[in-house]
C-alpha cells in the first residue's frame, strides 16, 4: 500500500504494508516540482515510484489543487440515499466551474444531538474533483501498472489524522505547515468543522511563523463564535523537522494550549499528509471519489437494497393474506356507514344555504387576515435586511443573498467578500461584521458556511458565505 499526496509543488508518499494490528510504515519518498495538470502529476508520480522500485502498488491518493474542492455542509437528518442527491446538488451549486464533478462525502459526528431531535442537522464532509481529472489520474495509474485504491482531497486526509491523533471530546486545532502552504483544521466533536487554507502563490515562500500563528488565532476566534463558545484546548502540528520547534513554540504561545507533534517520526510533512490518505481509505466511511473504496461502497449499497427488497416482498405477501381476510368484515361496516350518512345528509339539507354562507364569510375573513400578516412580515423582513445593508463596513462587499421562508423565520444565505492589505486583516474585518450581525437585526442560528482565500494585485480577498435566520415578527 502506498499513500500519496499530490500538490502544486510536488509528489510526496509513504510506502506501507498491511499487518494484523494495522499498517506498518516502511519508508517515505518525495519529488519536488511544479504540478499544474493531472498529466504532470502522473508523470512525477510514476517516475518517483519507479525510482524507488515500487511496482504493482495499491495507491491511496490525496490531492490539493487540480480543481479539487472540499466543503463541510449542514443538512437536516435524512437517509443516505436522500443526502446523496442533496449533496450532489449543493456541491454543483457551490462549485459550478467543476466539469462533470466526481463527488464523495461522509457524515461527521452529530455531537450531543439526540436521535429524537427532529430539528437537528447532520454535518457532512464532501470532496469533489473535475470528472476529466479523475479519469486522467485513474488511467495514468493503471497504465503504470498500479491500482487506484482511493482518491480524495487533502481535507479528508487531514480529517482522518485529526480523528486519529486528537482527543474526540475536546475542541482542537490541527496546524499543518505543508510543502505547498498551510492547512489549519479545527475539530469540534471529533471532526474538522472549519478549515482554513491561506493562499500561497507558486513564486512565494511559505508563510512565516508569525503569519501562521495569526491565522491560527483568527480560526480559534471563529470556532468560538460559530460553535457556542467552543474553546480550543490543544493543538497538533504537522511540520518538517527543522520547522517544528519554532511552530510549536509560536502556536502554543499564541493559543495558550498544549501543542504536540503528530507521532509519525521520520516522515516529512508531505508524507504525513500521504499517510492520512491511507487512513481515509481504511476507514469505515471513506470520503472517496474514485478507486476500489468507492466500488466497494457501491456494491454494499446494492446488496443492502436487494436485502430490503426481499424483506419488503415477504412482508407484502403476509399483509396481502391478512388484508383479504379483513376485506369481507369491512364490507358490511361500509354498507351500514353509507346508509347512516345518506340519512344525515337528507335531514340537514334545509341548513345547506346558511352553512354555505357562513363558510364563505369565514374563508374571506381568514384570507384577509393571512394577507395582512404576510404584508407585515415582509415589511419587517425588508426593514431588517435594510438595517444590515446600511451597516456593512467598507471592507465588506455583499454580492448575493437568498431567502427561504420557514415556519417562524426567514432563512437567509448571504455571500460576499472581505478585503484587506493581508488575509489576516480581511478575516478580522469579516469577524467584526460577523459579530455585529446580531445587533443589526433579529438574527438567529448564525453560522459561517464557507471561507476561502484568494490574492489579487496589492490586496488579499476572503470569500465567505453566512447563513442565519431572521425572525418574521418585529423586534420587541
Amino acid at each position: 500500500m502506498v499513500g500519496v499526496y499530490i500538490c502544486p509543488r510536488g509528489v510526496f508518499g509513504v510506502e506501507c504494508r498491511r499487518k494484523s494490528s494495522g499498517i506498518e510504515i516502511l519508508r517515505s519518498f518525495e519529488a519536488h516540482g511544479r504540478i499544474d495538470s493531472a498529466a504532470g502529476a502522473i508523470r512525477q508520480l510514476t517516475q518517483v515510484l519507479s525510482f524507488h522500485g515500487i511496482k504493482g502498488g495499491e495507491l491511496a491518493v490525496a490531492v490539493r489543487g487540480l480543481g479539487a474542492a472540499h466543503h463541510v455542509l449542514s443538512f437536516p437528518r435524512a437517509a443516505d440515499a436522500v443526502l446523496d442527491a442533496i449533496v450532489t446538488r449543493e456541491v454543483r451549486r457551490l462549485e459550478p466551474q467543476l466539469e462533470n464533478p466526481a463527488i464523495g462525502w461522509t457524515r461527521l459526528a452529530d455531537g450531543d444531538a439526540s436521535e429524537s431531535d427532529q430539528a437537528a442537522q447532520t454535518d457532512v464532509l464532501t470532496a469533489a474533483f473535475p470528472g476529466p481529472v479523475v479519469t486522467d489520474l485513474e488511467d495514468g495509474i493503471r497504465a503504470a501498472g498500479h491500482t487506484l485504491l482511493h482518491l480524495t482531497t487533502l481535507s479528508s486526509a487531514l480529517h482522518r489524522l485529526a480523528e486519529e491523533f486528537l482527543p474526540a471530546g475536546e475542541p482542537g486545532a490541527l496546524i499543518a505547515q505543508l510543502p505547498d502552504g498551510p492547512f489549519l483544521g479545527y475539530t469540534v466533536d471529533g471532526a474538522i468543522r472549519l478549515a482554513v487554507e491561506p493562499p500561497v502563490r507558486d513564486e512565494d515562500a511559505l508563510p512565516d511563523i508569525e503569519a501562521l500563528t495569526d491565522e491560527a488565532e483568527l480560526g480559534a476566534l471563529f470556532v468560538r463564535q460559530q460553535f457556542r463558545g467552543a474553546q480550543i484546548t490543544r493543538a497538533a502540528v504537522i511540520a518538517s523537522d527543522d520547522a517544528y520547534a519554532d511552530v510549536e513554540a509560536a502556536v502554543g504561545g499564541r493559543l495558550a494550549v498544549p501543542v504536540e507533534r503528530i507521532p509519525l517520526p521520520g516522515l516529512s510533512a508531505g508524507a504525513v499528509a500521504a499517510f492520512g490518505a491511507l487512513l481515509d481509505a481504511r476507514s469505515a466511511h471513506p470520503v472517496g471519489v474514485a478507486g476500489h473504496t468507492v466500488e466497494r461502497r457501491s456494491r454494499q449499497a446494492g446488496s443492502k437494497v436487494r436485502s430490503v427488497a426481499v424483506a419488503i416482498g415477504s412482508v407484502a405477501a403476509v399483509t396481502g393474506i391478512w388484508a383479504l381476510s379483513q376485506a369481507f368484515a369491512a364490507k358490511a361496516s361500509a354498507d351500514a356507514l353509507h346508509d347512516s350518512r345518506r340519512r344525515i345528509e337528507a335531514e340537514s339539507f334545509d341548513f345547506a344555504p346558511a352553512r354555505s354562507t357562513a363558510d364563505r364569510r369565514r374563508t374571506i375573513r381568514d384570507a384577509v387576515a393571512a394577507v395582512r400578516q404576510a404584508q407585515e412580515e415582509r415589511a419587517s423582513l425588508q426593514r431588517n435586511l435594510a438595517s444590515i445593508a446600511n451597516s456593512v463596513p467598507s471592507a465588506i462587499t455583499l454580492d448575493s443573498i437568498s431567502l427561504e421562508q420557514g415556519p417562524s423565520t426567514w432563512q437567509a444565505t448571504m455571500g460576499g467578500t472581505a478585503t484587506g492589505p493581508t488575509s489576516a486583516q480581511a478575516v478580522q474585518s469579516l469577524g467584526d461584521f460577523y459579530r455585529r450581525l446580531g445587533s443589526l437585526a433579529p438574527v438567529e442560528s448564525l453560522s459561517l458556511n464557507q471561507l476561502s482565500y484568494s490574492d489579487t494585485t496589492g490586496r488579499s480577498l476572503v470569500r465567505f458565505e453566512v447563513r442565519f435566520g431572521v425572525r418574521s415578527g418585529s423586534r420587541d
